[in-house]
């Protein structure tokens, strides 16, 4: 599902990410300084923003290790936000082309696992995805606001000081949404971390890839990750993408 660039209304995804940018940049107002010590190295934010040729996104999100901190085997609380755009090709509209305006939450609660140099996060909740066409389309099911299950698993591999892979995998049973992504990333500095990645998407209507690069650059405890490629999608043009994010530790 996709979005055409004269047609994306950036509002709904200017909050989050300026939240995130507010924080990253001034980490003693953000939480540095004002976090109370119970839960000082227990949570973490999230939020950005990804443009491709035919869609727009942006979300934010916290977890939250309940019993002690986030570097050790535990519970873990996580909820997520976010809403876009998109457009997709369809016999079933004037002009072969509908628009979307999706939105959408999760709470989840999971587990970490911690083996030597692995990390494994295994989480499970519920979900709840809006999504409004311009047009009627009978053809598609996702329209209207609907309920599910969520499941997620996340897996991070430090092969040492400077190497780094990552890996996750996501679905739910709202908008019968499947996503795989992965990544590999080398401390070119200390400043810069350079690497690839990779992902795929299918639901009811589109499957998509994408290969890139991106560059992270740590910020104080912040994190700040610009990522860029190409993308291939079913419903949509082909075309570049760019994301934008921000991951910050408390």
């Amino acid at each position: 599902m996709l979005l055409s660039p004269v047609r994306i209304d950036a509002r709904p995804l200017a909050r989050p990410l300026a939240a995130a940018l507010f924080a990253a940049l001034c980490p003693e107002a953000a939480g540095g300084e004002l976090m109370p010590a119970s839960l000082k190295d227990r949570l973490y934010f999230f939020s950005g923003v990804d443009i491709a040729r035919d869609t727009a996104y942006g979300w934010a999100g916290m977890a939250w290790a309940p019993f002690d901190r986030m570097d050790r085997e535990g519970v873990r609380l996580r909820g997520q936000a976010g809403g876009g755009h998109y457009d997709y090709r369809t016999q079933a509209v004037p002009g072969g082309w509908n628009t979307g305006e999706k939105q959408e939450g999760e709470v989840l609660a999971g587990w970490q696992f911690l083996r030597g140099a692995h990390a494994l996060a295994l989480y499970g909740g519920v979900n709840v995805v809006d999504n409004r066409l311009q047009y009627p389309d009978p053809g598609n099911p996702d329209q209207g606001t609907q309920f599910g299950a969520k499941f997620v698993v996340e897996w991070f591999y430090r092969i040492d000081e400077r190497r780094t892979l990552s890996a996750a995998l996501a679905g739910s049973t709202a908008d019968g949404t499947m996503n795989a992504r992965a990544s590999a990333g080398w401390r070119a500095f200390d400043w810069l971390d350079l690497g690839v990645e990779a992902g795929a998407t299918t639901d009811w209507l589109d499957e998509s890839a994408r290969v890139g690069g991106f560059l992270l650059v740590p910020l104080a405890r912040q994190e700040l990750r610009v990522a860029g490629g190409w993308r291939w999608s079913s419903d949509s043009d082909d075309g570049a993408y760019g994301a934008l994010s921000v991951f910050m530790p408390f």
